[in-house]
């Protein structure tokens, strides 16, 4: 079984149109902890010391809170329901956050 969670690929600014961020995705396996960083961002802290993937950088506070909540039950779903599954979201909006089974047959 593996989770994969869409991650910005670098830090970027709320002004950077989505056509110029570039994602990625990481195996919540490796992830150990999900953060705020006080700047209306979420962070995920993986298990390789000093690594962190940028997951969301939400319009306020109160979203960036909805954000993390809303990906910590994505995953906790998908781990539920068992296979392989990929997360994926706009990288602000929390009601963006989706999931999909994989591999797709």
């Amino acid at each position: 079984m593996t989770i994969l969670i869409q991650v910005l690929e670098q830090g970027y600014s709320r002004s950077t149109p989505w056509e110029q961020r570039k994602y990625q995705y990481v195996d919540v396996t490796h992830v150990v902890g999900m953060r705020l960083d006080g700047n209306k961002g979420v962070w995920l802290d993986m298990s390789r010391p000093g690594e962190s993937h940028q997951l969301a950088l939400a319009p306020n506070a109160e979203d960036a809170i909805l954000f993390m909540l809303k990906a910590f039950d994505a995953v906790a779903r998908c781990r539920q329901q068992g296979g392989s599954w990929m997360i994926g979201h706009d990288g602000t909006d929390y009601t963006s956050i989706g999931t999909l089974r994989f591999p797709l047959t």
